[in-house]
């Protein structure tokens, strides 16, 4: 275990599996103290685990349903009012719901618009009155998605592109406070996200790669669908970085591109 950042808290959305828990297990093995935020308690509870075991400090889990209004703002309030120094919020958490704008089921819309976007720009405001009031140099990160440069992905990518906007907003609304804000856009990692597709677009997927010679399950993996640790260390590398500097976006993705059209 690493001491760099003991002392320190750290929120992270989505911890209950793929890129929220390796990065909750790489800052928690840095020596912050985790806040794990996800829909499921035994799998934030895997995370925990895990943290504990690589030599972190213990974790608090939080089971929640960040779509409804205002619950993770409250979340971060409380956070920022047990523990001396909020140092990161991390809003990994996602849905992903691709199908074509003109078949979009509403309710699925509002749901999606209120993880993706809402509860991330509810929660960075908490955040900031936190950080303020600690004094203290913070940093908010956000998970966005190659599909914000996309056509392809429907809502999903509509919403993507609102988070890359919502970064470049804060980022320039908190120049004079020493909170950095950081939009990270990775594309094609392990994750669980595909578990909103529909049964037609993962055989497209399939097909797709194919087609053009993919074997995912062969020598060729690493190089389709990145690992999440990757991620997470570039998220470790940002909060490592001196407060004077502001990595405003960082692309990360796997040596070979698999696109849809």
């Amino acid at each position: 275990m690493s001491t760099e950042f003991s002392g320190r808290a750290a929120i992270i959305t989505g911890a209950s599996s793929g890129l929220g828990r390796a990065t909750a297990l790489r800052l928690g093995r840095a020596g912050l103290e985790c806040w794990l935020v996800g829909r499921s308690s035994s799998e934030l509870e895997k995370t925990a685990d895990n943290i504990q075991v690589a030599g972190g400090p213990r974790s608090h889990c939080v089971a929640l349903d960040i779509a409804k209004e205002g619950v993770l703002a409250e979340l971060v309030d409380e956070v920022g009012q047990r523990h001396p120094w909020l140092f990161t919020l991390v809003n990994n958490a996602a849905v992903m719901y691709p199908e074509p704008i003109l078949e979009a089921d509403p309710a699925r819309t509002r749901e999606l618009f209120s993880i993706d976007v809402l509860s991330m720009m509810e929660s960075c405001q908490a955040a900031v009155r936190q950080m303020r009031m600690h004094g203290k140099p913070g940093h908010l990160i956000n998970i966005s998605s190659l599909a914000s440069q996309s056509d392809l992905y429907g809502a999903y990518g509509i919403a993507k592109l609102a988070v890359n906007h919502l970064g470049r907003t804060l980022r320039r609304e908190l120049e004079c406070d020493d909170i950095r804000v950081t939009t990270v856009i990775p594309g094609g990692f392990a994750t669980n996200l595909a578990r909103g597709f529909s049964a037609s677009a993962l055989e497209l997927a399939a097909e797709v790669m194919q087609k053009k010679g993919y074997d995912l399950q062969g020598p060729d993996a690493r190089r389709l669908m990145g690992d999440p640790d990757d991620v997470a260390r570039m998220i470790e590398y940002i909060l490592q970085q001196p407060i004077d500097l502001n990595l405003e976006e960082v692309i990360i993705r796997p040596a070979v591109s698999i696109d849809m059209a």
